[in-house]
C-alpha cells in the first residue's frame, strides 16, 4: 500500500502551489496574511478536548477559495444548535437529532466575488467518523447553489453571504465530536461537539498496524496513507442474486502536519468459499461522497455492501483492497448468515 513518503510528495506540492500563489510583491503578502485562520469568532469551553494541529474549532473563520476559482473569501462556521424539523424537512432519519449551524462567506477581495458552489462540505460524527445526514428545511437552505454557473451568488467587496446548514445525527451521539470538512482549493477542518451532553474526547484511534505480508484478519489496521481497516462482514438480507452483506471500511489519517488530508480512493473485490467465487460490491469506493478528505488524527468510516451468489453462504470470505497504485491487501475471515 502507499507509504508515508507519499505524504511528503503531497506536502511539497502544496507548498509549491502556495509559493506560486503568493508571488507578486505586496499582493502576495496580503494573500499570505489572509491565509492565517482566526479563532476569534467563538469562545473555547474549558472542557473542550484539545484539537490536533491543522484543525480549527467550530466558531472559527478561515480563508477560502472555491476549487478552480480566484475569488478570495473568509468563511466562518458557527457551533451547531439543536433544531426541530418541520413537516417540510428532507432527509432526517427516524430517531435522529437535527442540528443547524450558520455559515458566512465574507468577500475579502477588491472586486465583486462570485460563489458557484465549487466546493464540498462533509460532516462526520463520533470517533469512528460516520457521515451525518444532510437535511434542508424552511430556513435551512444548506450549501447548494442550483443554477450557479449561469447565475452565481455575487457579493460586493467586504460584503457577506450567509446561509444555514442542517445535519442529522443519531440521538446517542450527544457530546461526540462533530467534524466538518470544507473542501475547496485547500481543505479546512473544523470540530466541535454534538450538543446535548458534555464534549467527549476522540477514542479508538489505531494503536498499531498489522504487517501487510499474508492475509489480514477482519478488524486489523494496515499502515497506509491513510491507515485502513476492514471490519467483519455482517448479513444484511438476501437478494435475487444471493446473500447480501454489509461491511465497514475505516480510514485513519495519521498525518498531523497542518491542514493536509487525504481523500481515499481504491477498488474492492470480494471472494467466497474455497473456490474463491467472486461476489459483487454495490458501491464503487472512489465514488462514495462520504469519503471527503479526512482531518488530521481523525477517522472516517463508511458502510458498503456486497452480494455473494447462492442462498446459504457460511465460511471464508476474502476482501481485497487495491489502491490507485496497484498495491493491495487482503482481509480474510469466516462469516455466518
Amino acid at each position: 500500500m502507499k507509504k508515508k513518503h507519499r505524504w511528503a510528495v503531497l506536502a511539497a506540492a502544496v507548498a509549491l502551489l502556495s509559493g506560486c500563489a503568493g508571488e507578486g510583491g505586496a499582493g502576495g503578502q496580503d494573500q499570505a496574511a489572509a491565509k492565517m485562520p482566526s479563532a476569534g469568532h467563538g469562545s473555547v469551553p474549558s472542557s473542550a478536548p484539545a484539537l490536533p494541529e491543522g484543525m480549527l474549532r467550530l466558531g472559527s473563520s478561515f480563508p477560502f477559495r472555491e476549487e478552480g476559482r480566484s475569488d478570495s473569501w473568509q468563511v466562518s462556521v458557527s457551533a451547531f444548535s439543536p433544531a426541530k424539523p418541520s413537516a417540510k424537512a428532507s432527509s432526517v432519519p427516524d430517531g435522529w437529532r437535527a442540528l443547524t449551524a450558520g455559515v458566512t462567506f465574507t468577500n475579502t477581495g477588491s472586486g465583486i466575488a462570485e460563489l458557484h458552489g465549487s466546493f464540498g462540505v462533509t460532516a462526520r460524527y463520533g470517533s469512528e467518523g460516520r457521515t451525518a445526514a444532510v437535511f434542508t428545511d424552511t430556513g435551512v437552505k444548506g450549501l447548494e447553489f442550483p443554477g450557479a454557473e449561469a447565475d452565481p451568488v455575487r457579493v460586493r467587496p467586504g460584503g457577506t453571504y450567509s446561509t444555514t446548514v442542517g445535519y442529522a445525527v443519531p440521538t446517542d451521539a450527544a457530546g461526540e465530536p462533530l467534524t466538518i470538512t470544507f473542501e475547496g482549493d485547500d481543505p479546512a477542518y473544523l470540530e466541535g461537539a454534538v450538543p446535548g451532553a458534555p464534549a467527549r474526547p476522540v477514542t479508538g484511534s489505531p494503536a498499531r498496524a498489522s504487517s501487510t505480508t499474508g492475509e489480514l484478519k477482519f478488524g486489523d489496521w494496515v499502515e497506509d496513507s491513510p491507515w485502513l481497516r476492514v471490519g467483519r462482514p455482517r448479513a444484511a438480507g438476501t437478494t435475487a442474486h444471493g446473500v447480501r452483506y454489509a461491511v465497514d471500511l475505516s480510514f485513519f489519517n495519521n498525518f498531523d502536519d497542518t491542514t493536509l488530508g487525504h481523500r481515499p480512493r481504491a477498488s474492492l473485490k470480494v471472494f467466497t468459499g474455497a473456490e474463491l467465487t467472486e461476489g459483487d460490491f454495490e458501491e464503487r469506493l472512489s465514488n462514495l461522497p462520504a469519503l471527503a478528505w479526512i482531518a488530521p488524527q481523525r477517522m472516517a468510516t463508511v458502510t458498503v455492501h456486497f452480494t455473494v451468489p447462492g442462498k446459504q453462504v457460511e465460511g471464508p470470505v476474502s476482501i481485497e483492497v487495491i489502491d490507485p497504485y496497484g498495491e493491495d491487501v487482503t482481509y480474510t475471515g469466516d462469516v455466518k448468515n
